[in-house]
């Protein structure tokens, strides 16, 4: 039976998804120059308009010891499962690689790659903000900017134009509002895609040239749009987390005994990836940058408000929850991340006044399948209790 357009599409970005390096390299061997990142914080749009392409660097959930000579053990598994991409030559191919000063963990990890993985010539480290929440981080951010900026016409031996800068935000603007869109279909009593499918697409455009990702993703939002249904409806469920990049754990949650929908991703993998914009139109091309990016879902290692110790992040996801409305959240993060911990903490006093009951995951290197397994359905028992046959 031949498959339809929609299901082509989506296993495209699994495809991507999968192996990021060869569809990067795919890139490079047509010539594109690519760069790849290792923060959310990196503005994407300043590389894009230097004729870059950015490609995501991002766990491969292999099991190994080698970056254990490199960053301290107790350091998350996914900085050195990053770290060890660039140390067994995964991205040799890559023209630059850069970061922002987000999380020490994957500062470190980025070190790695540039003193011993062969980009000591080839890196930029951006400077940004620890404290988002304050009137000098605009202009902070817009001074770095400009010397990211500078740094790449240097690169690339040619100029930047505002006019360049201008094309790489609105395409990056389409994306954004394209992949909203794909998530808003999730608000559906009965979605017509998997949340699992939903996150593979964000995933696979955070690898992608937008350009190209952009005509897939129409394609598919034309389908999907006018699409019923997959099945009867499921236990609603949110995850809450850090880089939430391991599909197999997703994929989970939408195969337990009982039906489940996963209707949100709330993490820098997705959600925080996408859900802001940057303004278009103004005069001051990095300023409208920096507005964007400070708008965004803040990642708790920036998330801060002077003063007032208050989370910014909770107004979000109180937004989500009753936007997109879950009957439980999942928290998934790292195991030895300090802040993603922390973060849960606050947001559990706002799930129970919301009364959502929530779990935690923790997650490592690789999948511990059979765990996971029995504390979701203990959850969705919690949820949904179990009638006895008579």
């Amino acid at each position: 039976m031949a498959k339809k357009g929609s299901e082509t599409i989506i296993e495209r970005f699994r495809s991507i998804t999968e192996n990021p390096q060869g569809y990067a390299k795919s890139l490079h061997e047509k010539g594109k120059l690519v760069a790849g990142y290792m923060c959310t914080h990196v503005p994407e749009e300043i590389l894009y308009a230097a004729g870059i392409v950015p490609v995501r660097i991002l766990s491969s959930h292999v099991s190994q010891a080698m970056t254990r000579s490199y960053i301290h053990e107790t350091y998350c598994s996914f900085s050195h499962d990053c770290a060890y991409q660039g140390l067994v030559g995964n991205y040799d191919f890559l023209d630059l690689i850069t970061t922002s000063s987000s999380c020490i963990h994957m500062g470190e990890a980025f070190n790695v790659w540039v003193r011993f993985a062969g980009f000591e010539g080839k890196h930029y480290l951006i400077s940004y903000p620890h404290i988002i929440e304050t009137k000098p981080a605009a202009s902070f951010m817009e001074q770095s900017y400009e010397e990211f900026r500078k740094f790449l016409e240097a690169f690339t031996k040619k100029p930047i134009t505002d006019e360049d800068i201008e094309k790489a935000i609105k395409v990056y603007n389409h994306t954004r509002g394209l992949l909203k869109r794909l998530w808003q279909l999730l608000r559906r009593e009965n979605p017509p895609i998997t949340g699992t499918d939903a996150a593979t697409a964000t995933l696979a455009s955070q690898f992608m040239d937008k350009q190209e990702f952009n005509k897939l993703l129409e394609k598919l939002l034309k389908e999907l749009e006018a699409a019923q249904g997959k099945g009867a409806p499921g236990v609603r469920l949110m995850v809450s987390g850090g880089a939430c990049d391991d599909m197999a754990a997703l994929n989970l949650i939408e195969d337990l005994d009982q039906k489940v929908n996963l209707v949100f991703l709330d993490s820098c993998t997705a959600a925080r990836y996408f859900w802001f914009e940057i303004p278009e139109g103004r005069a001051d091309k990095l300023a409208a940058i920096a507005e964007g990016y400070i708008s965004r879902i803040p990642c708790p290692t920036k998330d801060n408000v002077p003063g007032t110790g208050e989370k910014k992040r909770l107004r979000f996801v109180q937004q989500f929850i009753e936007e997109f409305k879950p009957e439980g959240v999942v928290f998934m993060y790292q195991r030895f991340c300090s802040p993603q911990p922390h973060d849960f903490m606050a947001l559990k006093p706002i799930l129970a006044k919301l009364g959502v009951p929530s779990t935690d995951l923790e997650l490592d290197t690789t999948l511990p399948v059979n765990q996971f397994r029995t504390q979701l359905e203990a959850f969705l028992e919690i949820l949904k209790p179990v009638v006895p046959l008579e």
